[in-house]
């Protein structure tokens, strides 16, 4: 089916970088979609609503916090235009009980002190939540404004780790995840010795904290980690850090920055002829338009964890997620985009979201909004299955990695969940 991209419609209000979106004039794109988005979870997380036709109400208003100009911008951007792509379908449907979804877009410019800022304005308005992105720096700020009474509040970095009973949940895979998956992979293709390298932001700092985590648990004993460097992610060059690394020889490299400073790190890695050392990299380097930006100096073999959504709907084995995949990815691309974390870090927040305020009504409160979401289950998305639990705000397991590697042009699985051998 062709499916033409409409133009949203976009209102700009209150100062620099703030959009309010009323999806209407783009739903076209999602409608054809919606039959296949459906929930089989026992809360009913789904993007439909029991009202039809157009909403009339008056528009319930979502808010989000973003990094559409920055470091994280190739995040920020994206995961903007998925959060407005389900307010048009939603709307086309009916809104939330007959209230059009309006989603009230700041951009944060990839700056915590910028991000703080608007977020203390929203709670001092009361606002029941929040999605916070885009990177791990960004929404730990954010999320230290969270108190028991709210807002709740939804990070859109896999990096954060909100802690039991708390007003967060963090979307995507785990990083912890990611750090035992990737593991696996290596360990089943022979690989011991290894070498990392990580910025010193929140995001790296994160990243080799999983893989020290990892390390020592007794099934990863065999890897030997020969050095570890860091680098300020504004530096223009770590070509130092990168001779230390190629001279001890390792049979593969972790690289755990994203966005730009990953640029910087190949571009070493591309100078000192270290292109054949096979590399791993977080899942939010995973998208298209970075790493065909980066063509020219890329590693042979490029290694991601990534979730569901990066695999071909053909071998997506549940059912259910294999239809959010295939509604996801006939979105993204009518929108002009290629599917990845970089749409899908909005996309099953949202949807779950808006699940919990069709289900309790325009007047839930967070503490409200919160048990709703500590008792999802079998709530399918497009990362995997989701349940969750007062100890447990993101939802996913280790079952739902699969390792990709970037083939030049797309993505290509090459293990089962968690990093496991393929089946085939």
């Amino acid at each position: 089916m062709n499916i033409q991209m409409g133009k949203a419609s976009f209102r700009r209000k209150r100062g620099k970088g703030r959009i309010a979106v009323l999806g209407v004039a783009s739903a076209a794109v999602l409608a054809a979609c919606g039959s296949s988005s459906s929930s089989t979870g026992t809360s009913a997380a789904t993007t439909t609503s029991s009202a039809s036709g157009a909403a009339s109400g008056t528009p319930y208003v979502m808010h989000a916090i973003v990094s559409q100009t920055g470091l994280a911008s190739f995040l920020g951007s994206r995961e903007a235009k998925a959060l407005q792509g389900l307010a048009a379908l939603v709307n086309t449907q009916g809104g939330i009980d007959g209230h059009p979804l309006q989603i009230d877009i700041q951009d944060n410019q990839s700056s915590p002190a910028t991000a703080v800022s608007y977020a203390t304005s929203l709670i001092s308005s009361n606002v029941p939540l929040i999605f916070n992105g885009s990177v791990v720096a960004v929404d730990a700020s954010v999320d230290a404004l969270a108190t028991a009474n709210g807002p709740f509040i939804y990070d859109l970095s896999p990096g954060t780790h909100p802690k039991p009973g708390s007003m967060v949940f963090s979307a995507g895979i785990s990083t912890a995840f990611d750090a035992q998956s990737y593991l696996t992979f290596l360990k089943s293709k022979g690989i011991t010795n290894i070498a990392a390298i990580t910025s010193t932001d929140g995001s790296g700092v994160d990243g080799f904290k999983q893989l020290q985590t990892a390390l020592a648990e007794p099934q990863f004993s065999s890897f030997k980690l020969l050095t570890h460097q860091t680098f300020d992610p504004t530096a223009v060059s770590v070509t130092s850090q990168m001779s230390v690394i190629k001279a001890t020889n390792p049979q593969a490299l972790i690289i755990w920055t994203t966005g730009t400073p990953l640029g910087v790190v190949l571009q070493a890695m591309s100078s000192l002829g270290m292109q054949n050392v096979p590399t791993v990299t977080t899942d939010g380097n995973a998208a298209y338009s970075e790493l065909t930006h980066f063509a020219s100096i890329l590693p042979k073999t490029l290694y991601f964890p990534t979730g569901a959504l990066y695999l071909p709907p053909s071998d997506i084995t549940n059912a259910a997620v294999k239809a959010k995949v295939q509604a996801f990815d006939t979105a993204v691309q009518a929108a002009g985009g290629h599917p990845g974390d970089a749409w899908g870090l909005s996309w099953d927040p949202a949807q779950l979201l808006i699940g919990a305020i069709q289900k309790l009504g325009v007047k839930a409160t967070a503490p409200q909004i919160l048990n709703y979401m500590e008792n999802l289950k079998n709530v399918p998305g497009v990362y995997g299955v989701y349940n969750t639990s007062t100890s447990n705000h993101r939802g996913l397991s280790t079952q739902d990695v699969y390792m990709t590697v970037w083939n030049g042009s797309s993505f290509t699985p090459v293990s089962g969940p968690g990093g496991t051998p393929s089946a085939g």
